[in-house]
């Protein structure tokens, strides 16, 4: 109660664990009251008492009644047994209005206990009487069951049932009660006893018998058969039962519906009216079947051909003489039978045709090879008509004059002796199904994806009356009353022709099978429908049905997604989540969520779409359409406030239902956020201090000394101190950024890192070069060549040869610095793209200096790339950079490896 719900898990022989759930939010809690119990206490059994939870809990030699409530254990009483049993298994606890009854199964113990659950009375087999007077101890108590406000019990080895008398205190039988016992013993009881159930179970099928029950007699109100590996559960018993089989959920009702069934679990395929109230029904592989629809009554027919019965299946049609024959095809014949369905033999002739159809008196048909024939009812003969296209025939229709046919090259036409078949470009032929000609409706046609079509009988066209919602199968159409009738794959739907709003009838209305069969949709003279489906004809007449709604509504059925204070992922499927929430928060590192999309609805939604868009203040994204799966995830989300809408559409687009939405915070990454960027700040800025506290303290040192030093030493000494502290405090960067790749997850973040600290370090061998050189302001050209090639050696587990041929010259700071990240760039550039399926690396460097200018060249015998949108890149943007700071002039050939030529002029 209270959404609230027990679950007994059995471990081993003998013990269990019980848990306390809460439908709505999912969470299972241990009822440690129970599950801490000494291992003395063996077995337990639950019953139910005016809405309490009882526990009936046995050990070897003791029986215990307990209360339970909520994750609360209370023991109210407890009595021993006559002797110690080694496994004490309850086989009765039959509770009635003041007590409850317990028994073991392998031992004669048992007891009363009262409402409040305690043990009032021991029973032994002073306590049972039959109606000769002798006293017993039943072995079973195989049923309890209530009629006219007196219990009543069935007992093993007993046809007559016995009661409890108050006055004697003792189990009475009641004499002449033993009618319909082996069927009331099976009954499974519900509600207040004015109705049961029993389930056979009978090869691969269980059948549920449903019974009404009074003064002890049974009376069938249903049959309902499923197959055995499906799941069952009564939705009010009396009104409802829902069957799981595979995927596929049906209900089944027994209330007085306007739906009728006939010939439950057989295929039907064609219908007609014989009488007032009979009629012929023709099936695929259970031969013919005459109903009654004012009795109520089927009966099997039997198809005599010298006097031998024969099986006519397959059929397609019948037709129904002034004489009261009847005219039908069969697997290889074209049979007449009389009144009395005997074969009329000089009236039957040989055919392949199943589809048939009737214009006056003449027959046409058609075999499986598309020949096409027309029968003389009059002269009893078979005439072949050419048919030049080939085109087989699905099912036929007629207006009285032409014939019209679904078929394999389109739609077929036959007048006055020449057969046309037409195709379209709005409709592919292999999609058309059933057709028929309505009254004021003209000629329509259907499809296997649920549309029908007005046929253009003058323009040859098919031009769109209606579309199915859930894509179903249309399988055949009947005009009634004010509606158009469908018999579809997914039940029977009304359509009203002028507004084309559709009313689909199910399982809960009556339906008793959804998926509708062709050929098995018919009016009587009556106005009554009949719609066949391969288990069962449903009978109505259209105005006893009412009108109701197709309503449809989509809901998260669960939404994944990293929940960062429990630190994991969740998948949330609680119903109290998926209803109260309407926001979920993404971390900076998992940036991605998914959920699942469902609808409530009564009927079948498999035809319905689904679409989404993800919206956010930036961005307004346009709906992505077209999915026909129910989830939907997103990943890789930039940091921000986005709102998720998602809407469930039928085929024709129109919205179903109201937009659902959910609101996705993600995080934004560390290195993006104010914290961080103020740290950098902060750490820059000291350097900075610091660097011009230590320049401000040489001055004033150098100040005090300048007596003892001359100017050019000074200078020296705070320039080569400078650039000692710079390359210093670029390797702690340097160092900074190392530590950001460790502590990274983000393969492209340290990625870019990595390619940062090359450039800092490339720098940074400047300055230590200037701190370790004879001239302070400029660099021997091969020595900073070689730092390079050096730190890469060091730093790679690639191994590359160099061919450097440097000359002597030197560049001052300002051309240095460039040409030092230009050469950087290059190398890292070679290392990462150019050696994949390269054997044996090899970079070449060539630099010198000529009369007006320097010319660097440098070249790799890799294999180079060509990416259309290669200047766009990183590297090559930081080349182009550093050539126009060396104010030089650069060549680049892309042709096989990769090679670069520049000349940039002399320093000033």
């Amino acid at each position: 109660k209270n959404n609230h719900i027990y679950l007994k898990l059995h471990y081993t022989k003998g013990r269990s664990d019980l848990f306390y759930i809460d439908t709505e939010t999912l969470v299972f809690t241990p009822v440690t009251a129970y599950n801490n119990l000494d291992k003395k206490y063996l077995i337990s059994e639950e019953f139910y008492v005016n809405g309490t939870t009882r526990l009936a809990i046995t050990s070897s030699n003791k029986l215990y009644s307990t209360t339970l409530d909520g994750l609360s254990l209370k023991f109210i009483d407890s009595v021993a047994f006559s002797k110690p049993v080694q496994e004490p298994f309850i086989a009765e606890r039959r509770t009635v209005n003041d007590y409850t009854l317990i028994k073991l199964l392998f031992a004669n113990d048992g007891w009363f206990l009262d409402k409040k659950g305690a043990i009032k009375k021991t029973l032994g087999s002073r306590d049972f009487v039959d109606a000769a007077g002798r006293k017993f101890m039943p072995k079973f108590i195989i049923k309890e069951f209530k009629q006219n406000n007196t219990w009543y019990y069935y007992i093993s080895d007993y046809e007559n049932v016995f009661t409890y008398d108050d006055k004697i205190s003792k189990f009475v039988e009641v004499p002449n009660t033993r009618t319909d016992f082996r069927t009331n013993r099976e009954l499974n009881f519900v509600n207040d006893y004015k109705n049961a159930y029993i389930q056979e179970v009978a090869g691969d099928y269980s059948t549920f018998k449903l019974f009404t029950f009074s003064n002890f007699k049974t009376n069938l109100i249903a049959e309902i058969k499923v197959k055995n590996a499906s799941k069952t559960i009564f939705k009010e018993f009396n009104k409802y039962l829902v069957v799981l089989s595979g995927n596929t959920l049906t209900t089944h009702t027994f209330q007085q519906s306007a739906i009728k069934t006939f010939l439950k679990d057989k295929s039907i395929r064609t219908i007609k009216q014989l009488g007032a109230y009979d009629y012929i029904v023709a099936t695929d592989s259970d031969g013919f079947y005459l109903i009654n629809i004012k009795e109520n009554t089927e009966k099997r027919l039997k198809i005599l051909e010298d006097n031998k019965e024969i099986g006519i299946n397959y059929t397609r049609d019948v037709y129904v003489e002034k004489d009261g024959s009847l005219i039908t095809v069969g697997s290889e014949k074209l049979f007449t039978l009389d009144s009395n369905y005997h074969v009329i033999k000089d009236r039957s002739l040989p055919t392949y045709g199943h589809e048939i159809i009737r214009i006056k008196d003449t027959i046409f048909t058609e075999d499986n090879e598309a020949n096409f024939y027309k029968y003389s009812v009059r002269d009893n003969k078979f005439l072949k008509i050419d048919n030049p296209n080939s085109a087989q025939i699905k099912e036929f229709a007629t207006d009285g004059s032409t014939i019209y046919a679904t078929s394999t090259k389109g739609i077929f036409e036959y007048k006055n002796g020449r057969i046309n078949t037409y195709s379209f470009d709005n409709e592919l032929t292999e999609n058309l199904l059933s057709i028929n000609y309505l009254k004021g409706y003209g000629v329509l046609v259907s499809t296997t994806l649920g549309k029908i079509y007005k046929y253009d009988t003058r323009a040859k066209k098919l031009v769109l009356f209606y579309e199915d919602p859930l894509r179903a199968s249309i399988v055949g159409m009947e005009a009634a009353g004010n509606n158009l009738w469908l018999n579809t794959y997914v039940g029977i739907v009304s359509l009203d022709p002028v507004t084309k709003k559709a009313v689909r009838y199910t399982g809960k209305d009556g339906v008793y099978e959804l998926e509708g069969n062709r050929y098995s949709t018919y009016k009587d003279k009556n106005g009554n429908l009949f719609i066949g489906s391969y288990r069962g004809l449903s009978f109505f007449n259209p105005s006893e049905l009412s009108q109701k709604e197709l309503k449809i509504q989509p809901q998260f059925t669960s939404i994944s997604f990293f929940n960062k204070e429990l630190d994991r992922w969740e998948i949330k499927t609680a119903p109290a989540f998926l209803k109260t929430t309407k926001s979920i928060t993404l971390p900076a590192e998992y940036r991605r969520f998914a959920t699942t999309i469902s609808v409530l609805s009564g009927i079948s939604t498999d035809g319905l779409r689904y679409r989404g868009r993800l919206l956010n203040k930036e961005s307004s994204n346009e709906w992505f359409t077209g999915f026909y799966g129910k989830e939907i995830l997103y990943a890789n989300l930039a940091a921000g406030t986005y709102r998720l809408q998602i809407e469930a559409l039928d085929i024709t687009g129109n919205k179903q239902g109201e937009t659902i939405e959910l609101e996705i915070i993600v995080e934004d990454v560390f290195y993006k956020s104010w914290w961080f960027i103020g740290l950098v700040l902060i750490s820059t800025i000291a350097i900075l201090s610091f660097i011009f506290y230590q320049y401000k303290m040489k001055q004033d040192l150098l100040a005090e000394n300048k007596l003892a030093l001359n100017e050019a030493t000074i200078k020296t000494t705070m320039m080569l101190e400078i650039h000692h502290r710079i390359k210093n405090n670029l390797q702690i960067v340097s160092g900074l950024l190392g530590l950001q790749m460790a502590d990274s997850d983000n393969e492209e973040l340290k990625t870019k890192l990595k390619d940062s600290q090359h450039r800092i370090e490339s720098i940074a061998g400047i300055h230590n070069l200037l701190y370790n050189a004879n001239k302070e302001d400029s660099i021997l050209v091969g020595d900073n060549v070689a730092s390079i090639i050096a730190y890469y050696q060091q730093l790679l587990p690639i191994t590359v040869s160099y061919q450097v041929d440097v000359d002597d010259s030197f560049l001052g700071i300002d051309k240095i610095t460039p040409f030092s990240l230009l050469l950087n760039e290059l190398i890292n550039n070679s290392i990462k793209h150019a050696f994949t399926h390269t054997p044996h690396p090899v970079i070449t460097i060539h630099f010198k200096k000529i009369t007006t200018h320097y010319e660097f060249n440098y070249s790799d015998n890799g294999t180079f790339k060509k990416e259309t949108a290669v200047s766009k890149t990183m590297g090559m943007r930081i080349i182009q950079m550093m050539t126009k700071q060396l104010k030089g002039t650069s060549t680049i050939n892309k042709e096989t490896n990769f090679m670069l030529k520049l000349q940039f002029p002399l320093d000033e």
